[in-house]
């Protein structure tokens, strides 16, 4: 596949991924019943598995990662496993409210820095 047509799938899972994230933790501050249909707990998972191989794709079709490129790359495939971490925690139904308040507003905060990554091409971007 070319670095073209990566890029562009790794856009557009990014995309979905944060809509889906932030419309199921709407649905978990409302109490709504929409968290337990099927498929709104098959599709994270999903998303996550393209997210994290189409990472990889980019990295290594477009600037050699693992064996060469800038460091960057490597900060935002961190900081996208951090970010699942934290998506994890918050939309938990287990975890008490504070907890998962926090973890979600982590997670934005996490994946705000990966855009910033992104577009900056720079591990602390200005």
């Amino acid at each position: 596949m070319s670095y073209i047509a990566l890029k562009h799938l790794h856009t557009t899972v990014i995309t979905l991924t944060l809509l889906l994230f932030v419309l199921r933790g709407a649905w978990m501050f409302a109490g709504s019943a929409m968290l337990e249909r099927r498929w709104v707990k098959i599709t994270p998972h999903i998303l996550h598995t393209l997210l994290l191989a189409s990472a990889f794709g980019v990295a290594w079709v477009g600037y050699g990662w693992p064996a060469g490129g800038p460091g960057w790359i490597s900060a935002k495939l961190i900081g996208l496993l951090a970010y699942i971490a934290l998506g994890i925690v918050a939309l938990k139904p287990a975890r008490p409210l504070k907890v998962r308040v926090s973890a979600f507003i982590g997670a934005l905060a996490v994946f705000a820095y990966l855009v910033a990554v992104a577009y900056g091409k720079a591990i602390i971007p200005l």
